[in-house]
């Protein structure tokens, strides 16, 4: 049975208090799995879990992820063994603890040196800071490098009825899927969250079509759809009552038989960028 965990990038959206009571809810419902990183809200989500969970560090399967890195101008990668050795520390400390369930190594290309990375990462897992190695990537060609040539035990991409192009790889390895939701087009507020510009593969005038055919309650289904390939499916939340909509969604019993119709009737995308 796949897991629901929590994603955490948008937390604190309503402020630190609102950011709080979602956690709390989250464990409240039983979810166990809390997904962040070093770069959401500028350290300040890593610092939130650790204070909020500061005590029950042993109930938690707690992971984090480094490699990119915020400056003034922006964002720039940095997959080197002597950042993310920093990076981590840095991690474990506004967590609170001493290890990781799960560290991943938050994005990459061909052109890292992959080698470096890879080697750091097995001597953390070796040494016990972390438990498993995870890579975040949508990439094809850095997720079949690692998987030759790494000790990858978790991978994170991106997996919805909207985006299945994971499905296309065909891999053997726990999947952690992230956005399944789709940025909202998977829920009853899919006709506010309709761009012009459609999502993905989908334009927005297929979307227009698609959506109303997708059985209610579609929240439902998009989870239950993410749970027959993902190993964890991490939605997010940005308050409460989203938190709650996301367990209700995740409680109601889905038809089997219109899963299975709509899986068949939804397109798996190829990857058309990094394919090799």
């Amino acid at each position: 049975m796949a897991e629901l965990g929590l994603g955490t990038m948008s937390i604190l959206k309503h402020g630190e208090a609102e950011g709080r009571r979602i956690l709390e809810a989250a464990y409240e419902a039983g979810i166990r799995h809390f997904d962040t990183a070093d770069v959401y809200d500028h350290f300040e989500v890593e610092r939130l879990v650790g204070s909020t969970f500061a005590g029950r560090r042993d109930d938690l399967f707690l992971t984090s992820k480094g490699g990119n890195v915020r400056t003034e101008e922006g964002m720039r990668w940095d997959p080197s063994a002597a950042y993310l050795e920093q990076a981590l520390a840095d991690s474990l400390e506004r967590l609170q603890t001493d290890y990781l369930d799960l560290y991943y190594v938050h994005g990459g290309t061909l052109e890292d040196d992959l080698d470096e990375t890879i080697a750091f990462m097995r001597h953390q897992k070796q040494a016990g800071v972390i438990r498993q190695i995870g890579l975040s990537s949508i990439r094809p060609n850095v997720i079949r490098y690692w998987l030759e040539h790494g000790e990858l035990d978790v991978l994170m991409t991106p997996y919805s009825l909207l985006d299945r192009r994971i499905e296309s790889l065909d891999l053997d390895i726990p999947i952690v899927g992230r956005g399944p939701l789709a940025k909202g087009l998977l829920t009853t507020e899919w006709s506010e969250r309709l761009a012009d510009k459609g999502f993905e593969a989908w334009s927005a005038s297929e979307l227009r079509e698609l959506l109303p055919t997708i059985p209610e309650p579609i929240q439902a289904y998009a989870l239950a759809a993410a749970k027959r390939t993902c190993a964890v499916v991490l939605p997010g939340a940005s308050s409460v009552d989203q938190l709650n909509d996301l367990i209700e969604a995740n409680q109601y019993a889905v038809d089997p038989d219109q899963l299975d119709d709509l899986l068949a009737r939804l397109p798996i995308h190829p990857y058309t960028k990094h394919a090799t």
